[in-house]
């Protein structure tokens, strides 16, 4: 819709199409008309999106699917039924025609454009109250780049609130009479500025969404490329049935680096493949082991989740080695699941692949270097 108003704001079609037509300002009426559509589109889609957005003040009944509509309705009917009775365009000395100049001071005209400016107004505020919203709920979330998505539409959404007053008082003055303090010309230099600040704000925070989703798939790839090494060492002790289905649908190193196909899939099925694998090989960790891991890995300088990805890594590296070795089980195995995972699928892969950073690393030498001498002799 914004393209087509915008198409249609071109100065040779605003001149051509009434030669086509036979209708003097058809573009306009047509332009109007998919401004008013747009903005109620774009109202609908916000709502849609700050549906879940925290509570819902009273304010959040008139934005639904009812209101909505019929503001969409009695705008076409009005700018439909008013656009006969306006005065004719103002035809420059360049040739290009000036719709809005031509109603100051024309009631007809001044109505008609307040269908259109008003309606534009009311959509465009709903949707900026409705980002912001999105946005501050998207931040309580730590969904930062969601929240900047919606900050950025809500300041497009209120400069077009203010171009639509903007044009709505240069009418005003021109019903009583009343010279405006800006020549016509400049008014309608800063109504385009404002426009186009307006539709590029909207038009970025819709992009950002669009780089966030690139984003995702850029640091899937990463990460299903991170837990190769990791994933392959430690199918290895997955039943035998199981290592010949992994096996099978294995992908060569070129197909997870070019790949970009069914990203979210593929890293899942290498994620539980990790975790089936880290559950096959506790009866090999001591219980204790976590703990005097996570002890060296911090006598060592590490620090946190550092740290525990380290003590994982290590426990993890034992319990493979031992299970692989067909070395005699623990007397007190681990009883609880070894990796630090939840139900969210990013966030499991970023940890495995921090955990797998430091598996393949010479730290675990050193940490089995400090653990060792602690064991007690068979």
């Amino acid at each position: 819709m914004l393209a087509c108003a915008a198409t249609l704001r071109l100065s040779y079609l605003e001149r051509v199409v009434p030669k086509w037509t036979g209708v003097g300002d058809l573009a306009v009426l047509v332009k109007h008309l998919a401004l008013i559509l747009s903005s109620v589109l774009l109202w609908r889609w916000v709502d849609s999106i700050a549906t879940e957005a925290g509570p819902r003040r009273w304010w959040r009944r008139l934005t639904t699917t009812r209101p909505r509509t019929l503001t969409a309705v009695v705008a076409i009917a009005a700018a439909s039924a008013l656009f006969p009775f306006t005065a004719p365009a103002v035809v420059e000395d360049d040739g290009n025609r000036n719709f809005i100049e031509a109603q100051s001071g024309h009631l007809a005209g001044t109505a008609y454009l307040a269908a259109y400016l008003g309606t534009m107004a009311l959509a465009l505020a709903f949707s900026g109250a409705l980002c912001a919203v999105a946005a501050r709920a998207a931040r309580g979330s730590g969904q930062r780049m969601f929240s900047a998505c919606m900050y950025l539409m809500s300041l497009g959404c209120w400069i077009g609130v203010g171009y639509s007053l903007f044009r709505g008082s240069y009418l005003v003055y021109g019903l009583t009479g009343v010279a405006y303090p800006m020549s016509a010309e400049t008014v309608d230099q800063v109504s385009s500025l404002v426009q186009v600040v307006a539709i590029g704000l909207i038009l970025a925070g819709v992009s950002v969404r669009g780089w966030e989703n690139a984003a995702h798939l850029v640091r899937r790839r990463h990460r299903l490329i991170a837990l190769r090494s990791l994933w392959q060492e430690l199918v290895s002790v997955l039943p035998a049935e199981a290592v010949v289905r992994i096996l099978a649908e294995a992908p060569s190193r070129s197909h997870d680096r070019y790949n970009v196909r069914d990203l979210w899939r593929r890293l899942d099925q290498r994620v539980l493949a990790i975790g089936d694998s880290a559950l096959e090989v506790l009866p090999w960790i001591t219980a204790d082991l976590p703990r005097r891991a996570l002890q060296a890995a911090h006598a060592c300088g590490l620090r946190t989740e550092d740290a525990e990805a380290a003590a994982q890594a290590f426990c993890l590296r034992t319990g493979r080695r031992g299970c692989a070795d067909d070395e005699p089980r623990a007397d007190s195995p681990l009883a609880v699941p070894l990796l630090s995972m939840g139900n969210d699928l990013d966030t499991n892969a970023t940890w495995l692949a921090r955990v797998a950073r430091h598996y393949h690393s010479p730290l675990m030498d050193t940490l089995e270097a400090r653990i060792v001498p602690t064991r007690k002799p068979a």
